[in-house]
């Protein structure tokens, strides 16, 4: 065909002159190749040299390829103003200086200079001597232009002051530099050297050393500065131009953007420089009321330092703030904001395991080691050269150890003592004192008591003896007037009790245990309505299985009960049998999820004490009227030996049985025939958490219904009872029949049903009928 002739003509043609032009220009360039190797005419040798760009040069100079990758296009505006740049352009960029920075944090922590070039250069050199000596003495200094550094470049960006009042762009920023920060920072603090080190001459490798840690140090510490300025503008919502919006209003976005970064960083870099500065703000906001979410954060901050911190240095330092803050919100008027219990939990969170007996020992070894440096200038310089090596090497110093762990449980026990006694005032003064005087004391004994008894029931074993024979006549006067108390409170009082005479060492104290069961025998019945008498029913956090909840209480309940109990050895019959009968009167009017764990428990300390012959736990599981025995039961009766429960039966278990929840009715069921428990699946504390977890996540189990095959009819049976048989044995029975089936011979008829011959009418008289 004739185009496709002409196409291929047009072609050939177009390649054939393309190749003779790539030929011509080959030449061309062999000549002037030649002609300069030859020693040829300087003219065509400058000629190729001024064709060739000046990285080209290079290469042909060093024998090596020209090509490099292009510097991204956002890197080349880092001179340009940033109010003048798009808000894409802006993202773009924090994009590019973080990867670089990343890459090689050395340069990216220094700015550079360049060279200012002059209107008339561009003139070729010149090689001869006179040449040179005339240019020299006609030529001006050369100027520069100063470039700012890739991280303070990053930390503009941040900043709206600087970044055209760009909210997203500084937010970017501000996370980016964060994870800049964790990635770069050591894990040691950095010393600057003084005036005298600066002075005597070093290497060059240690004078770059210096240099990088000082820029590093000024960077950390303006972004530390931007953060803090960013939270304490936007902490109380947005400003406008007649002052704050509203004082008691959420934080804006980039100021919890800033306080989240604050707290990311006490997480990872407390043995950095600057701690001070960072455990005084977290601290501080550790309290925050008008957003959860910083306060949560900022608690969570405090709690992972304190499991992380294997020195103690920064955990002590934490701590004396946190013990500061709490003194001045008690002195104060009741005005301010009280403190949040979350402060307060997060000091269980600290790893402390050193007696003060073992801390004081260690205390005066220290000081006996640095008196004896004082006397010698030697053995002072020996001490202040250790101390040094000691910062940067990774081992524990157990001396050092074992003071900060010991001031750190001063400070707590002391934080506790004192809220111990601020609100046994508060409930002395309950009679005489205001509804209004009244309700602040007692939602502080419902916030901050509990937290305070859940501590020192923690910490008690490793209290002095006579900070416990305090501590024992202050929770002593708390349980005299146990009914003025919330049940969460008094609850964790008798707990917090229980655990301190169960310490080492405490077997010598002239305490009877009576005077903490009476209290914990009337305050069961208040169990079902903990939440109610609270004020916490219709509070989410609450709900959730916070501290001011029912489920925390019903927890504290049974630790209560295994120290009274199964801990410890009960002589009176009397008063097992009450406890115990108690006990499943209150599971009776309590949810399933607080119901069950009790029922497990009475069911626990019946199997352990119904063995003995002359034991009356036993006979409350007969008739009543089977039950022989003096007097009646007194169910309002305060001393539980007083009640006479013997003398009645557990009639609660056959209401139990009827229950609507399933695991209810079993345990209720498995307690009257007398069965053990299954430990540790049916352990009080398991059952417990597993229930609590299905009843925050509103989850219901459902039951596991068994498939009916159509032709076996035994599974009926494998069911009944509530007996279920093993799927193995099952599918036995069901091989064994189909064999027996296949052996016989068996003739099947199949009877087709009667239809209707409707499909055989026509449509319209089906359509009519």
């Amino acid at each position: 065909m004739p185009k496709p002739q002409a196409e291929e003509r047009v072609a050939h043609y177009s390649f054939a002159s393309f190749a003779t032009m790539m030929e011509k220009q080959g030449r061309k360039r062999n000549r002037s190749t030649a002609a300069a190797a030859v020693g040829g005419s300087t003219k065509s040798t400058n000629h190729v040299d001024e064709k060739l760009t000046k990285r080209q040069r290079k290469a042909m100079a060093a024998k090596a390829p020209y090509f490099t990758p292009k510097p991204s296009t956002s890197i080349r505006r880092i001179d340009t103003p940033l109010d003048q740049l798009m808000p894409q352009q802006r993202i773009d960029l924090i994009a590019d200086l973080s990867e670089s920075i990343l890459e090689d944090p050395t340069t990216a922590l220094t700015s550079s200079r360049t060279e200012i070039s002059s209107s008339g250069g561009g003139g070729s050199k010149k090689n001869e001597k006179d040449h040179d000596d005339s240019a020299s003495s006609d030529k001006k200094d050369p100027m520069y232009h100063k470039t700012q550094s890739k991280a303070h470049k990053l930390l503009d960006l941040a900043s709206l002051s600087t970044n055209g009042h760009d909210a997203h762009a500084a937010r970017l920023a501000l996370l980016s530099l964060l994870a800049i920060f964790q990635d770069i920072l050591p894990s040691y603090r950095i010393r600057l050297p003084t005036e005298a080190e600066m002075s005597v001459r070093v290497t060059k490798e240690t004078k770059a050393t210096w240099d990088y840690e000082r820029k590093l140090l000024q960077a950390y510490q303006r972004y530390l500065q931007l953060l803090e300025k960013t939270w304490e503008d936007g902490k109380f919502g947005r400003k406008w131009s007649g002052g704050v919006k509203s004082q008691g209003g959420p934080p804006t976005t980039l100021a919890a953007t800033a306080i989240l970064a604050l707290s990311a960083l006490l997480q990872t870099c407390y043995n950095f420089n600057f701690r001070s500065n960072l455990l005084q703000v977290v601290v501080r906001q550790a309290n925050h009321r008008s957003s959860e979410e910083v306060r949560s954060s900022c608690c969570k901050a405090l709690s992972a330092m304190f499991t992380k911190d294997i020195q103690g240095e920064a955990s002590l330092e934490a701590v004396r703030l946190m013990a500061k803050m709490v003194k001045q919100q008690q002195s104060t008027t009741s005005n301010n904001k009280p403190i949040h219990p979350d402060v307060l939990n997060t000091w269980l969170s600290l790893p402390l395991r050193v007696h003060e007996d073992e801390a004081m020992a260690a205390k005066l070894a220290s000081a006996a080691k640095a008196k004896k440096a004082k006397k010698s200038l030697m053995e002072k310089e020996t001490l202040e050269i250790e101390q040094e090596m000691k910062e940067g090497e990774a081992t524990v110093d157990k001396m050092e150890l074992a003071k900060n762990q010991a001031d750190s449980l001063h400070a707590v026990t002391l934080t506790y003592f004192r809220i111990l006694k601020f609100v046994a005032a508060a409930v002395g003064q309950a009679e005489v004192a205001d509804g209004k005087k009244q309700g602040n004391n007692n939602a502080t004994a419902s916030e901050l008591l509990p937290c305070a008894l859940r501590g020192l029931a923690k910490f008690s074993h490793l209290i002095h003896m006579d900070a416990v024979v305090d501590l024992l006549a202050v929770l002593k006067d708390l349980l005299g007037n146990v009914s003025s108390l919330p049940p969460d409170a008094a609850i964790h009082c008798i707990l917090c009790a229980l655990k301190t005479l169960r310490g080492p060492g405490r077997e010598t104290l002239p305490v009877d245990p009576k005077e903490y069961l009476i209290p914990l025998y009337n305050l069961l019945p208040r169990l079902s309505a903990a939440r109610i008498e609270s004020g916490t029913v219709n509070d989410a956090a609450a709900v959730a299985g916070n501290s001011a909840g029912m489920d925390r209480t019903i927890e504290a309940a049974i630790q209560c009960l295994d120290h009274a109990f199964l801990q410890r050895r009960e002589l009176s019959t009397s008063r097992l049998a009450a406890f115990i009968k108690r006990v499943t009167s209150a599971a009776l009017h309590c949810p399933a999820q607080s119901a069950t764990p009790l029922l497990a428990c009475a069911r626990q300390v019946t199997s352990r004490y119904s063995s003995s012959t002359s034991s009356k736990v036993a006979r409350m599981l007969e008739n009543e009227e089977d039950i022989v025995a003096e007097g009646m039961f007194a169910p309002d009766a305060e001393d539980p030996e007083h009640s006479n429960a013997h003398a009645t039966s557990l009639w609660e278990l056959a209401l139990l049985k009827y229950s609507i929840h399933p695991r209810v009715a079993d345990h209720s069921m498995a307690m009257a025939e007398g069965r053990l428990l299954k430990l540790p699946a049916e352990a009080p504390s398991k059952i417990w958490s597993s229930m609590g977890r299905d009843a925050q996540e509103a989850f219901i189990s459902q039951p596991v219904v068994w498939k009916k095959h159509p032709l076996d009819n035994r599974v009926n049976d494998a069911v009944e009872g509530g007996i279920r048989k093993k799927v193995t044995e099952i599918a036995a029975d069901s091989k064994r029949k189909r064999k027996q089936r296949r052996s016989q011979n068996q003739i099947r008829f199949i009877t087709p049903r009667r239809t209707g011959s409707w499909h055989l009418l026509p449509s319209t008289s089906y359509s009519m009928l």
